[in-house]
């Protein structure tokens, strides 16, 4: 997974480019988006339980 920060050094999101899926982590909500091949995505909301 490659990790992107922002001009402060702090984590904004991570890619996994074997999957295709975005992580988006705000406090204890994660949002997984995919794209899939056919250009559709989904997008799955989740609470991080060890929070």
């Amino acid at each position: 997974m490659s990790e992107i920060r922002n001009l402060d050094g702090k984590l904004v999101c991570r890619i996994d480019h074997a999957s295709g899926t975005l992580e988006i982590k705000v406090k204890d909500c994660i949002t997984l988006i995919k794209v899939n091949p056919d250009g559709t995505t989904e997008v799955v909301n989740r609470k991080n339980p060890a929070a």
